[in-house]
C-alpha cells in the first residue's frame, strides 16, 4: 500500500519514517502553509484577563510565544492533544489539562470546561478551525474570545499537481489532519483527477472531518478510517489497523459467465458408432485448440508483461523528469524568495535613508522656523522689559510694571537657560507688589468734593459800575432853551466818544462773556477728573500732573482772595505733597539679567 501524508512541511516525516518502517510507502506533499498573522494589543488584552486559556494546537502556542503574553496566576491552561500540552510547557511553563480522547469532543467532556458560566475564557487558535468549542462553551454561559495567530492557505503548487503526482506513484489512500486540507486537495476542475481521488481511502483524526468529507465531497464510510487523535501514534495504530484487504470473491456477474451453462433440451440420441466418432474429433480439435490457445495465451501475456514494462519505464522516466522540474522549480522558487529578500532589504535600507533626510529637513526647517520665532521673541523681549522700566520708574504705576514683567516670564518660560532671567523677574515682582500704596479712598473723596465745588467757584471778572443819570440831559423844545441843549449834546458826545474810565482792580479780560466762563469751570472739573482717573489706575505721573493743571487754572482764572478758593489751593498742594510710593526710583533686576541672556 502507498500512502499519501498532506500534513504542512517538516510534521509529517516521522509518521512516515514510521510507515516505511513496516513497509509502507509513503509521499510527504505538504498541502498548506501556515501564516502567522497580526495580532494587536487589542486583541491580545482578553489573552491577559483570562481564567481559561484553550490552545488547539502546537502552532497556536508558538505563535502565541512570538508575542510574549502576560498570563494571569489562576489562568487555567487546556490543549487538545498531548503535543500541544507539550509546547504550552515549553513555551509557557505552564501544565495544561488534556483530554483522553484528542478532539474536540473530548475536550469538551472535561469536568473543568462543565461549570464555566460568568468565566473569561479565549480560545487561541488557527483562523476559521474549532467552531464547536467556542459554540458549546457560550451555551454553557462562558464569555468566550478568540486570539487567531496563523492561518492555514493551500500551497502555492496546487491540487492538479499533488492530484497527478499521486496518481502516477499509484496512491492508495491519504492521510489528512484538518478540514483546510480537504478543501485543498478537492480544490480540482478535472473530472478524471476528481474520480480518481473520490476512489481513494482516507485516514482522518476527527469525526467532525469524516462527517465534512461526507456531506461535502460524498465519500462513503467504507473509505474513511478514522483514528484515535491527531498524534503520529494513533494515525500508525489506525493505518495499520484499516489497510485495504488483498484478494477476495468473484462477484455474482463474473461467476455467472464463468458458470456451466445448461440448455434446458435433452440431446437426440445417437449410435454408438456416431458417437465414438465425434467425440473423437471433438477431442482432437480440442487438444489442437488447447495448444494452439495455450501458445497464443502465453504470447498475448509476454506482449501485455513487455507493454506494462515499457509503460512503467516511460511513467519512471517522466516521474523523474517532474522530479527534476520540481527540483528546479524549487530552486527557481528559492532564487525568487532570496531575489525578493534582496529586494525587500534594499527598498528598507532605501526607505531607512529616506526617512532619515526626512528627519534632518525637518529638523533644519524646524531649527530655521525657530531662529526666526526667536528672533520675534527677543525684540518682543527687549519691548518689554524697557516698558517695565518706564512704568516702574517714570510713570511709578508699579501694578502695569508688574503686569508687564509677568507677559515677560511668559515668554522667558519658552526659551533654554532662562533659569537666572525667570529668577530675577521673580524678585522684581515681589519688590513691586512691595511697594506701599496710596490711600485711594481718601484721595478719591477729596477730589469728588473739588469737583462738586468747581462750579460754584468764583471767577475773577470785573464788575462794571452804574452809569450815572443826569436829571437834565434831556433836551426841551424851547427856542430860549437852545444854549442849555447845546451843553448838554456837547456833554453827551463827551461822555460816549472822550471820557476815559479807570478802576483800580486786575481784570483777566473785560470783555470775558459767559460761554468763555463756563469753558473755564469745565477745564478746571476736567483736571481733577483727570485725577481722580490716574489715581484709580494709579498712574502717578498723571495724577500730579492733573492736580498742577488744576493749581495752575485756580491761580489764573479764580478770585483768590475767595476763602472757598484759598481753600481748594490749599487741599491741592496738601494732595501734591501725599506720594503714591518712595520718591527714590526702583532697581529692578531683571533689565541686566535679560541683557546678559540675550548676549
Amino acid at each position: 500500500m502507498k500512502l499519501a501524508i498532506t500534513r504542512p512541511a517538516g510534521k509529517g516525516t516521522l509518521l512516515a519514517d514510521q510507515l516505511e518502517a513496516q513497509g509502507i510507502s509513503c509521499d510527504c506533499t505538504p498541502v498548506l502553509e501556515l501564516v502567522k498573522l497580526p495580532v494587536s494589543e487589542t486583541e491580545l488584552a482578553p489573552v491577559t484577563d483570562a481564567d481559561l486559556l484553550i490552545f488547539i494546537s502546537q502552532d497556536a502556542v508558538h505563535y502565541l510565544a512570538q508575542h510574549q503574553p502576560n498570563f494571569s496566576a489562576d489562568c487555567q491552561f487546556f490543549a487538545v492533544g498531548d503535543k500541544t500540552a507539550a509546547a504550552i510547557e515549553a513555551c509557557f511553563d505552564r501544565k495544561a489539562c488534556v483530554p483522553q480522547q484528542h478532539d474536540s469532543e473530548g475536550l469538551l467532556a472535561l469536568a473543568a470546561l462543565q461549570q464555566v458560566e460568568g468565566k473569561r475564557v479565549v480560545v487561541v487558535k488557527g483562523r476559521g478551525g474549532r467552531t464547536l468549542i467556542s459554540k458549546m462553551l457560550k451555551q454553557r454561559g462562558a464569555l468566550v474570545s478568540h486570539c487567531v495567530v496563523y492561518e492555514r492557505i493551500p500551497a502555492a503548487t496546487g491540487s492538479d499537481i499533488w492530484l497527478d503526482h499521486w496518481q502516477r506513484l499509484g496512491i492508495d489512500g491519504i492521510v489528512i489532519t484538518s478540514n483546510a486540507a480537504i478543501d485543498a486537495i478537492f480544490n480540482t476542475q478535472q473530472s478524471e483527477l476528481l474520480n480518481w481521488l473520490s476512489s481513494r481511502r482516507f485516514y482522518l483524526v476527527s469525526q467532525r472531518s469524516a462527517e465534512y468529507l461526507r456531506e461535502q465531497y460524498a465519500i462513503e464510510d467504507k473509505q474513511i478510517a478514522i483514528s484515535a487523535g491527531a498524534d503520529n501514534n494513533a494515525l500508525l495504530a489506525c493505518i495499520m489497523d484499516n489497510q485495504p484487504r488483498q484478494g477476495g470473491t468473484m462477484t455474482e456477474q463474473q461467476q455467472s459467465h464463468s458458470g456451466p451453462q445448461s440448455s434446458g433440451k435433452t440431446s437426440k440420441p445417437v449410435n454408438a458408432s456416431e458417437k465414438i466418432s465425434k467425440t473423437a474429433v471433438l477431442a482432437l480439435l480440442v487438444a489442437l485448440a488447447s495448444g494452439t490457445g495455450a501458445g497464443g495465451v502465453y504470447y498475448l501475456g509476454q506482449q501485455q508483461l513487455h507493454q506494462y514494462q515499457q509503460t512503467l519505464a516511460q511513467l519512471g522516466s517522466e516521474n523523474q523528469q517532474l522530479l527534476t522540474e520540481l527540483a528546479a522549480s524549487k530552486q527557481a522558487l528559492s532564487a525568487l524568495r532570496g531575489e525578493v529578500t534582496e529586494r525587500e532589504q534594499q527598498v528598507a535600507q532605501q526607505l531607512s535613508v529616506q526617512t532619515r533626510e526626512l528627519e534632518q529637513r525637518l529638523q533644519n526647517t524646524l531649527q530655521a522656523a525657530k531662529q526666526q520665532l526667536g528672533g520675534a521673541q527677543k525684540a518682543e523681549i527687549t519691548a518689554l522689559i524697557r516698558t517695565a522700566e518706564f512704568q516702574a520708574n517714570i510713570q511709578k504705576h508699579y501694578l502695569a510694571a508688574a503686569a508687564t514683567l509677568t507677559r515677560l516670564n511668559d515668554l522667558m518660560r519658552e526659551q533654554s537657560n532662562t533659569s537666572a532671567v525667570q529668577t530675577a523677574i521673580a524678585a522684581d515682582l515681589a519688590l513691586l507688589h512691595a511697594q506701599p500704596k496710596p490711600q485711594l479712598e481718601a484721595l478719591y473723596l477729596d477730589l469728588h468734593g473739588y469737583v462738586a465745588q468747581a462750579d460754584d467757584l468764583p471767577l475773577q471778572v470785573m464788575t462794571k459800575p452804574a452809569e450815572q443819570q443826569s436829571e437834565q440831559s434831556e433836551l426841551t423844545e424851547q427856542v430860549s432853551d437852545w444854549k442849555a441843549n447845546v451843553w448838554r449834546s456837547w456833554l453827551k458826545i463827551q461822555d460816549q466818544f472822550i471820557k476815559v474810565r479807570s478802576h483800580d482792580k486786575p481784570v483777566i479780560d473785560p470783555l470775558l462773556d459767559a460761554e468763555e466762563q463756563q469753558l473755564i469751570r469745565a477745564q478746571l472739573s476736567s483736571y481733577l477728573r483727570q485725577a481722580q482717573t490716574a489715581l484709580m489706575q494709579q498712574q502717578q505721573s498723571i495724577y500730579f500732573t492733573a492736580l498742577e493743571g488744576a493749581g495752575a487754572t485756580l491761580a489764573r482764572y479764580y478770585r483768590t482772595e475767595d476763602s472757598a478758593v484759598v481753600a481748594m489751593q490749599a487741599g491741592l498742594k496738601a494732595l501734591q505733597r501725599k506720594e503714591f510710593a518712595a520718591p527714590t526710583a526702583l532697581e529692578l533686576q531683571a533689565p541686566q539679567a535679560v541683557k546678559e541672556w540675550l548676549q
